[in-house]
């Protein structure tokens, strides 16, 4: 009854489709096999050369499931060393399997016109410059780079003309731009995370895959860049850290009299994934988020504005087709997120307290 009651949630959250990605997705059976080759070749056409590294759980659930049931694109090649991965490519996706680039390169099949990168963290920046010249667009995921070695190589990637997405997909969630439109002078924004329990092994953890600091709250410190970078060419930051136990932080970014509060914490697995909470007070309005399912917006007017969606829509499909949809990118503020997120990473591990960056916009 429980994993029945799990199922109705999911599917009220993302769609009966996408849960029956996912669900089949962890039943290593032929015929799961069968079933997920129906929904994601189902008018599906080769219009470009996608290609994707990284077919694990969210290469394969989400980036290929909007790629091919959304946006209606068959992908032409995956890159992962995980046998998981060559099944999912030749029996679902019907496409070409490769180990590594290397291994790619050498059947000259590494080139095209779209490429995802969804391996583990730290490959990230290394497989951007790989595919810079054979590939017209890119699509990284976050972290776009785990360390400042990274960061100077990456910055390389925009002296190209080649377009390139990011996988931060907050402020792209409907919701957001209410928020958006609500920031003031004097604005107080609080964002409360759940985030997923991880225990001591995950590989998360590994030292040269960054904290979750990089894995998970750079997804709302690039939401809080972006709102207090409207309007701006600079922005000089005062930031504040207090760590609790294992993976509970709280970070404050102050700029003004305009202030972001985030609040991460994992102690335990939350009831339906990541639950996100946001509330703000500025002289616009009043409003909050709940759960990327609901809005509640009291402007100074006294004029109300309610909202509420039966799926949770966090930007993530909006995010993933953008670059299919000839969007424009916004790869310079991604790159400002990501390296405010490794100072914030740099203050956890080293135990700092506060600190004050100025970033050019």
């Amino acid at each position: 009854m429980n994993t029945f009651k799990k199922v109705f949630r999911y599917i009220l959250m993302y769609g009966f489709y996408r849960t029956l990605a996912k669900s089949l997705y962890k039943v290593d059976k032929p015929v799961s096999y069968s079933l997920l080759g129906a929904i994601y070749n189902c008018r599906a056409t080769f219009r470009e050369r996608i290609g994707i590294i990284g077919l694990g759980n969210h290469g394969f659930t989400l980036i290929a499931f909007f790629v091919c049931v959304t946006a209606k694109r068959k992908i032409s090649l995956v890159i992962d060393p995980s046998p998981k991965a060559k099944v999912l490519a030749e029996r679902v996706l019907k496409c070409k399997y490769y180990r590594s680039v290397a291994e790619a390169k050498q059947d000259d099949a590494f080139y095209g016109d779209l490429l995802y990168i969804a391996s583990d963290h730290f490959s990230h920046t290394k497989h951007a410059l790989e595919a810079l010249d054979s590939f017209k667009k890119l699509y990284v995921e976050k972290p776009l780079f785990v360390n400042r070695d990274q960061e100077s190589d990456f910055l390389k990637l925009l002296d190209s003309d080649k377009s390139i997405y990011t996988g931060f997909n907050r402020p792209q969630a409907p919701f957001v731009s209410q928020l958006k439109q609500a920031m003031s002078p004097r604005s107080s924004i609080a964002m409360i995370v759940n985030g997923h329990y991880l225990p001591a092994d995950h590989w998360y953890r590994n030292a040269e895959q960054g904290s979750r600091v990089l894995g998970n709250l750079t997804h709302w410190l690039d939401l809080a860049i972006r709102l207090l970078a409207i309007g701006k060419s600079e922005l000089v930051l005062h930031l504040s850290m207090v760590k609790g136990d294992l993976d509970d932080v709280t970070v404050t970014l102050k700029e003004g009299a305009r202030k972001i509060d985030l609040v991460f914490s994992a102690n335990c697995e939350p009831n339906d994934g990541v639950e996100e909470f946001i509330y703000w007070n500025t002289e616009i309005s009043v409003g909050s988020i709940s759960n990327f399912r609901s809005l509640d917006v009291t402007n100074v007017d006294r004029t109300r504005l309610v909202k509420a969606g039966r799926e949770k829509n966090v930007g993530h499909e909006k995010a993933v087709v953008a670059p299919l949809n000839q969007e424009e990118t916004d790869i310079q503020l991604a790159v400002v997120s990501s390296s405010l997120a490794l100072t914030v990473e740099e203050m956890f591990i080293n135990n700092i307290c506060e600190q004050t960056v100025l970033f050019k916009i």
